[in-house]
């Protein structure tokens, strides 16, 4: 599970990690230039709305993120249950087929009289 007590900006980011983050920030409602944000996370002075900003976006986007994981997790399961039942659908019908056979090919030694 993610601390949420304390969201912080990771300090050692790329231009383009830094453009993605503050795309995802304006998803939630926060816009902050990414050069902003690289000020930020280097430790240069920011008004407390800025930070109170920086840390309702960080704490939305994992809440995003943590919903987006457990959606896929469940999609996926969901694919391999209908795989297993597929599969045992398939077996069904093949021990089926097998019987009827079977039955066929017994009949076939037996004498009508």
């Amino acid at each position: 599970m993610t601390d949420w007590s304390d969201p912080r900006l990771p300090t050692r980011q790329t231009g383009r990690q830094l453009k993605r983050m503050s795309r995802n920030f304006a998803g939630v409602g926060v816009g902050i230039p990414p050069e902003r944000l690289q000020q930020i996370a280097k430790g240069e002075t920011a008004t407390e709305d800025e930070l109170v900003d920086v840390s309702f976006a960080l704490t939305a986007t994992q809440l995003i993120s943590e919903k987006r994981r457990s959606k896929r997790g469940r999609a996926q399961q969901h694919c391999v249950r209908g795989a297993i039942v597929g599969v045992a659908i398939l077996i069904a019908i093949n021990v089926l087929l097998c019987l009827g056979l079977l039955l066929f090919v017994l009949t076939q030694h037996t004498s009508p009289y």
